[in-house]
């Protein structure tokens, strides 16, 4: 029986994704607004960096739209072909979601009446409009339009044939079922939200019919749904395209469109053929006839040629993606510190973030890193140890770490914070692990997750991945525009700082070289100096391939800031595919532009709101207030003050002079308070922030920002629309620009009328929402699920003759010794268990071997091995089990009746789940 949508459709959103539209979106807005629909509908547009007038076009018409019509605008580097339009659709309300290009121009005031039509039937998941050539397009492009299955007049309503049928098609023909162009096209929102477009620069739409028809749907092409959309490709366009085209087939559809220059040839004289015929359907004679004839041969030969091209760059298959059995979602969020322990950013995001994914209807559980200011002897948790709380309703796994790093590697792999987190995965069964951050953990976590099979999201919220101590900023003051290999080293131990450049080019020149004298020191060849010296050299020379290579695994990067994208671009470790921008949400419910007051002394009230440490920027901006000594101007300071305790801070209360007042910490409640007593907000870091929250939190209570020009601040201030920018760290400079709004007292208004437009975290949270669904419908499935994983130690009990071994492998000895674990079954079927010994090369005359059984059913036969060779080995055994429940295996070295038993030395055993899928 096929499925069928169970939602009714009582609205209809139109979703348009815009960029450079001018010359047909006045006609297509034109034929919208006559739309005659019986159901409720509305209008959105999505932007992306327009500057041909698109935007203003869209502005224009809200006024005078007969539905509601609203506008977003996003940064070009923001744009994906699948990602846009998933975005669009989580703006948006409707329970049908319809699709239209700003070049499509819908033909009869009934065309959204035909495009419902459709879903009459709960069996049509999705519907793709007929295109027609444009009345003014070039005579050539109405002749190849004509073949193309997307301009047909005829109806089609796909559905797959069985599904043994479907598998042994060729892969053209498969191709063939899922043609789909979302130029004019619909789909229910329910079905959307099980499969979300997939991220790619081409044939998100052939993906998405393709996951809709093998889930048993109906896919119609609606010839009587029409749109005028044509382009009149250049032979050069044309190739461009199709080497796109090629290479998407041989990677997403396992088909090569063109596998020889010479079967390339052969198809352009068929169509050439086929050409030439329409040519005469036309009705062109002679030499125009002629003319079009060599025209479109040189484009379907240029197409050809492209589609071989394409086919030749491919980087291998991916993943087919599948609509997921639940849009509800088992979420791991992992963190390096969480409330109630640490306040800072990148906790308060994931603590936002996580009770918003709540919100939504997903089972959210975050694991974080917790601190413990006892010992284990004074009675503090066990250190790598992981128990279960609760904070804010949330559930909570505290892993404890004290950060006792045994050396430098320990700051970014740990192999107990490793093995606990395997355990976790393994108990969670989440859908999808999204990692806030890595610091304080491992970052070998990431590729723990992609070996069991879990979809990752890594968010870069800093520089670790580039720098050991997170900023790139030396203690000095000195920022660093990228890691700097070997002389990291001097900047980690802060000596001579003034000599890492120059221990970077030695690291590039001579890096053999000084890798080898930095092992003999460090193995104190050298003497105790070169030993202190050297120590720790060879872990950041890891590093990068360690943290860099454990983010770059990750199924997905976001970065809050392009800026901050880019610089990890630099390192050439990413796809940039796979690598988002996307700004952080934020909690807006306490925050309202409350109407300024001016100051009663008529002074211009600049303010700083956060952290006041060094490189903040705290110093460059009181020496540049005691430049406006005199002036019309004060300067209050918000954030925790302890000048009595903190050198910084007694550095800037010796520095202040009577225009500085430093106010101490606020409730976060009176955050809109605060800010209505601040004409302008001063951000003068001195390192690359990302992404600042103070620069949100000023553009939503309509506060105008100075700010340095570097990193995340210069991206989020636009110098001269909502702020203005200074030379990082030139108290001068600053203080030139304060004195602008001194001299100029209608600045401030100036500066206020165009504000960025601030996400919200429940914004925020749909959109990573859809990100999530779409990794998890297009998951390795070639990965059987790891139910339960144990070393020998610990088995839940043991039996007879049996010693512990190293420091967690088990020794079972002849004489009726045997080991006990639990066999979990969260779905009945097929298991798949696997065993690892442990060989000894010494013991040669030592019989190894044994049995397993679920229950009393015996299933594994381990034949009896010896060592071989000179070294130490682990050998695998893998046994397959059909479980119904729960059951206890039990391993032995029994051999049968009147055979002696043998020994059998445990090290792993592993439980995989072999039938169904976890979503």
């Amino acid at each position: 029986m096929l499925p069928a949508a169970t939602r009714p459709l009582r609205s209809v959103s139109v979703l348009m994704p815009t960029w450079q539209g001018a010359e047909f979106l006045e006609r297509v807005l034109g034929v919208l607004a006559r739309q005659d629909l019986e159901l409720d509908w509305d209008f959105l547009a999505i932007d992306s960096g327009s500057s041909d007038g698109t935007l203003e076009i869209l502005q224009r018409a809200r006024a005078r739209f007969p539905v509601p019509l609203e506008v977003e605008r996003i940064h070009q580097e923001e744009f994906d072909h699948g990602d846009t339009r998933n975005l669009l659709a989580a703006r948006s309300r409707g329970d049908l979601l319809v699709y239209l290009t700003q070049d499509a121009i819908p033909v009869g005031d009934d065309w959204l009446t035909r495009v419902v039509a459709n879903f009459a039937d709960p069996q049509v998941a999705a519907v793709t409009c007929r295109n027609v050539p444009r009345p003014d397009c070039d005579d050539v492009t109405r002749v190849v339009s004509a073949t193309d299955p997307g301009y047909s007049d005829q109806r089609r309503e796909t559905r797959l044939p069985p599904w043994e049928e479907y598998l042994a098609m060729t892969p053209e023909a498969r191709r063939q079922l899922c043609l789909f162009n979302d130029v004019a096209s619909a789909i229910r929102r329910e079905l959307w939200e099980l499969h979300p477009f997939p991220r790619t620069s081409f044939g998100e739409d052939m993906l998405m019919a393709r996951a809709l028809l093998e889930a048993g749907y109906t896919v119609v092409y609606d010839a009587d749904a029409v749109v005028e959309h044509s382009h009149d490709y250049t032979p050069a366009e044309s190739r461009s395209r199709a080497v796109i085209d090629g290479r998407f087939n041989v990677e997403w559809l396992d088909r090569l469109c063109i596998p020889t220059v010479q079967l390339g040839r052969a198809v352009a004289k068929r169509a050439a053929a086929a050409d030439a015929e329409t040519i005469r359907e036309l009705g062109f004679e002679g030499t125009r006839a002629r003319e079009l004839q060599r025209e479109a041969a040189a484009l379907r030969d240029a197409t050809f040629d492209g589609l071989y091209e394409g086919g030749q760059k491919s980087r291998g298959r991916r993943e087919k993606s599948r609509l997921l059995k639940s849009a509800h979602l088992n979420v791991l969020l992992v963190v390096h510190g969480f409330p109630p322990d640490t306040w800072a950013g990148t906790e308060i995001y994931t603590l936002t973030l996580a009770k918003a994914l709540v919100e939504r209807g997903h089972r959210v559980t975050v694991l974080a890193r917790v601190p413990d200011g006892r010992s284990e002897a004074q009675g503090g948790a066990p250190e790598f140890s992981v128990v279960e709380r609760e904070f804010e309703g949330l559930r909570v796994l505290a892993l404890t770490h004290r950060l006792q790093h045994r050396n430098l590697a320990d700051s970014y792999s740990r192999e107990q914070i490793e093995s606990a987190f395997r355990k976790v995965l393994i108990d969670e069964q989440p859908d999808l692990v999204h990692f806030q951050h890595l610091i304080h953990l491992s970052a070998k976590l990431v590729g723990i997750a992609k070996e069991l099979g879990f979809p990752t999201i890594v968010h870069c919220h800093d520089y670790w991945a580039v720098c050991a101590r997170v900023q790139l900023i030396r203690p000095d003051g000195e920022r660093c525009e990228e890691n700097m290999g070997a002389g990291c080293l001097l900047c980690v131990k802060e000596r001579h700082l003034d000599q890492i450049p120059r221990m970077k080019r030695l690291g590039r020149v001579f890096g053999g070289a000084l890798d080898a004298f930095a092992e003999r020191a460090t193995r104190g060849k050298l003497g105790d100096r070169s030993l202190r010296r050297w120590e720790g050299y060879q872990d950041l020379r890891r590093r990068p391939e360690v943290v860099l290579g454990a983010y770059a695994c990750a199924d997905l990067l976001v970065s809050p800031s392009r800026f901050l994208r880019a610089k990890l671009l630099e390192t050439g470790a990413f796809d940039k595919d796979r690598f988002v921008y996307s700004d952080n949400g934020l909690r807006t419910d306490h925050v309202e532009a409350l109407k300024k007051q001016p100051d009663p002394q008529g002074r211009v009230r600049f303010g700083f709101v956060g952290t006041l440490v060094w490189y903040k920027g705290g110093e460059t901006l009181v020496r540049a207030m005691s430049h406006l000594s005199g002036a019309a101007a004060t300067l209050n300071v918000y954030g925790g003050f302890d000048p009595e305790h903190d050198e910084h801070h007694a550095q800037l209360q010796a520095l202040a002079g009577d225009n500085v007042h430093f106010h101490g910490r606020f409730d976060n409640s009176k955050l809109s308070e605060v800010y209505a007593e601040i004409d302008v907000l001063i951000v003068p870091s001195v390192w690359f922030e990302n992404s600042p929250i103070t620069i949100h939190e000023a553009f939503l209570t309509k506060t105008p920002v100075i700010a340095s020009d570097i990193g995340g601040m210069a991206e989020y201030v636009r110098d001269g629309v909502d702020g203005l920018h200074f030379k990082t760290g030139d108290d001068v400079d600053l203080a030139r620009i304060m004195r602008r709004f001194v001299d100029e007292p209608g600045l401030a208004g100036q500066l206020s009328g165009d504000w960025m437009r601030i996400k919200t975290i429940a914004e925020n949270a749909a959109e990573t929402e859809f990100r999530y669904r779409a990794l998890v419908a297009g998951r390795d499935r070639s990965k059987a699920a790891v139910v339960a994983e144990y070393v020998g130690i610990e088995a839940a009990k043991r039996i007879g003759p049996v010693d512990q071994q190293g420091t967690d492998m088990l020794l079972l000895r002849p004489g009726g010794a045997a080991v006990l674990f639990d066999l979990p079954v969260r779905r009945p079927g097929r298991h798949e268990v696997t065993v690892q010994i442990y060989a000894l090369a010494a013991e040669k005359d030592t019989q190894l071997g044994g049995r397993l059984l679920a229950g009393e059913r015996q299933f594994g036969d381990i034949e009896p091995f010896v060592a071989e060779g000179d070294t130490d080995f682990l050998r695998s055994f893998s046994f397959e089990v059909e479980l119904e429940g729960p059951q206890t295996l039990r391993i032995d070295g029994a051999r049968g009746h009147g055979v002696p038993d043998c020994f059998l030395r445990l090290a792993t055993v592993t439980v995989r789940e072999l039938d169904g899928e976890r979503v």
